[in-house]
C-alpha cells in the first residue's frame, strides 16, 4: 500500500470514528506511519484531506425489506463493514451531527435517513424506532471505537444471533403496533 493510500485509510478511519473536529494531521501521520509533512503535501489542508477521506455510505438496504428477520440482517451488515474497514453510517451520523453548523436540521436528516423506512405513526412505533437506532449506534460505538466484539474474541454468529434478537424483539412490537 502507498503512503498516500495508508495516510487516507488511516484519515478515514480516524474522521469516521471520531468526527473531523476530534482528528489532527499529526495523529493521521502518527498512524499512518509518516510524517505530518507528507500528510500536508497529500492533501494541502486538514478540510482537503477530509474530503479525500471521505468515505464512501455503505448501499442501504432495499425499500421494501420486510421487519422480520431485519435485526439480524442489520448487525451483520455492521459486522461485515467492521471487518472489510468500511465506513459505518451509525457510528459517523454521531460525529456529523456534532460537527454539524445547524444540529437540528442533521438531526432530522439523520432522522429521515436512518429511520424513515419505520413507518412511525404512533408514539409508541417512534419510541421503539429510536431504541433501535440506539441500540445500533451504541454497537457501532462498541465495534469500532472501543474495538469490543472483536473478530476472533467473539462468536460472530452468536453476536448476530443474539444483538440481532435485541433488536428484532423492538422492530416486531413495531410492526404488532401497526397491526
Amino acid at each position: 500500500m502507498s503512503s498516500e493510500e495508508q495516510v487516507l485509510r488511516e484519515a478515514r478511519r480516524l474522521f469516521g470514528e471520531r468526527g473531523y473536529a476530534a482528528v489532527t494531521i499529526r495523529e493521521v501521520a502518527r498512524r499512518a506511519g509518516v510524517s505530518p509533512a507528507l500528510v500536508m503535501k497529500i492533501a494541502g489542508t486538514k478540510e482537503h484531506l477530509y474530503a479525500l477521506a471521505t468515505p464512501s455510505e455503505p448501499a442501504p438496504l432495499p425499500e421494501g425489506v420486510p421487519l422480520d428477520g431485519l435485526g439480524e440482517k442489520l448487525v451483520s451488515r455492521m459486522l461485515d463493514r467492521r471487518d472489510e474497514d468500511a465506513a459505518e453510517p451509525w457510528l459517523r451520523a454521531l460525529f456529523l451531527i456534532q460537527d454539524a453548523p445547524d444540529p437540528a436540521t442533521a438531526r432530522a436528516d439523520f432522522r429521515h435517513r436512518f429511520l424513515g423506512r419505520f413507518e412511525t405513526t404512533t408514539e409508541e412505533d417512534r419510541r421503539h424506532a429510536d431504541q433501535v437506532a440506539c441500540m445500533l449506534i451504541g454497537l457501532a460505538a462498541g465495534l469500532r471505537s472501543f474495538g469490543l466484539l472483536a473478530p476472533g474474541t467473539a462468536d460472530q454468529a452468536a453476536v448476530v444471533r443474539e444483538y440481532g434478537g435485541l433488536i428484532q424483539s423492538l422492530l416486531d412490537r413495531m410492526a404488532v403496533s401497526r397491526s
